[in-house]
């Protein structure tokens, strides 16, 4: 552990780059804590994302300078011969150099890939990197699942390092597993909107898949069951909605451009002028021809209720429409939303 600080080489924000009485350069914080010594080196700075900038300049016998440059990504220890190159997707930020994609986490994960191999999962939960080749076997053992293509995958505001992408739910949610075998599954904070990792269980033997195998298809049901739910529910909001705006438009009125029929309400036009003929609504709906002698019906927000196949259509105050089929047949149905009068 160093101790003594002999100079201050730069400064970014709460850290330090300095020189150690040592010799040796590294990097403190504004109580003195060392976070890294990179080693005797002439020159140290704070390179921008997070990176430094570690020079050396040698003079051999014949005195002829050999100068040596690299740079550290700090939040793993990583050196690179030069400075990379940074995509982002999203949250996440990916270090491109030689060919490479580079993680900023604390482990590294690098893949020879380009950006466009990396993709964003839903509402930024995860990014997927590709995996070249096949993972070690006794990582493979540990897979519940068999897969015919190996992903990994980082976690938004997790800096840990890569997981496993075994499986993603209905709802988006996450199945991952590290390398120790550790199934965990992943879910979006609503306040941080990071990725939030329920602890499932390890796969340590068959007994233990068998358990995880089990959880996992009790979130598969919980998963539908609460889509379900929520589907229901929008859907209720969406009539409640409708209903609203249906009866702001009580007062609609066919109206025609060149020979076309539509409906308009107070001057605003609600139902382009798309139709060979409309009728007068009747309530909250009207009659629409398409072709000559071929009726439906509409609403007066302009959703087709009843398709145009009819020779005849007749509404009625109470919510029924008789439709005539041919002549001497009509059936009469209930329209969706009861007609006021």
């Amino acid at each position: 552990m160093e101790e003594c600080i002999e100079k201050v080489l730069d400064t970014r924000g709460a850290l330090r780059c300095v020189r150690f009485a040592s010799g040796n350069v590294g990097v403190v914080n504004t109580q003195g804590e060392t976070k890294l010594v990179v080693g005797p080196f002439q020159q140290l700075n704070f390179a921008g994302n997070g990176f430094l900038r570690v020079y050396n300049r040698v003079e051999n016998e014949e005195g002829k300078a050999n100068e040596r440059e690299f740079f550290i990504d700090m939040k793993n220890g990583e050196l690179y011969t030069q400075m990379p190159e940074f995509v982002h997707f999203g949250d996440f930020e990916i270090a491109v150099i030689g060919g490479y994609l580079c993680t900023r986490t604390r482990k590294l994960y690098e893949v020879r890939a380009v950006p466009a191999e990396a993709w964003h999962g839903k509402y930024g939960l995860y990014l997927a990197l590709p995996y070249n080749g096949e993972p070690e076997e006794k990582i493979k053992k540990r897979m519940i699942y068999d897969l015919s293509r190996y992903v990994v995958c980082l976690l938004n505001g997790d800096e840990s390092g890569v997981y496993w992408k075994m499986q993603v739910f209905e709802d988006y949610t996450l199945l991952v597993m590290d390398d120790e075998g550790n199934y965990y599954h992943v879910k979006r904070s609503a306040r941080s909107k990071k990725a939030v990792k329920e602890y499932l269980g390890v796969a340590g033997n068959e007994a233990d898949r068998a358990m995880l195998l089990r959880d996992v298809r009790e979130i598969e049901g919980q998963v539908a069951e609460r889509l379900k739910k929520e589907a229901a529910k929008a859907k209720r909001e969406a009539e409640k909605e409708r209903e609203r705006q249906m009866a702001t438009l009580v007062s609609a009125e066919p109206f025609r451009i060149g020979n076309k029929w539509g409906l308009r309400s107070k001057g605003r036009i609600v139902v382009p002028p798309i139709y060979r003929s409309v009728k007068y609504p009747v309530g909250r709906y009207c009659a629409m021809e398409t072709y000559p002698h071929i009726w439906g019906v509409i609403a007066v927000d302009g959703k087709v209720e009843i398709e145009a196949k009819y020779e005849n259509v007749v509404i009625h105050t109470d919510g029924t429409v008789d439709l005539t089929v041919r002549a001497g047949k009509v059936i009469s149905m209930k329209l969706g939303i009861r007609n006021e009068e």
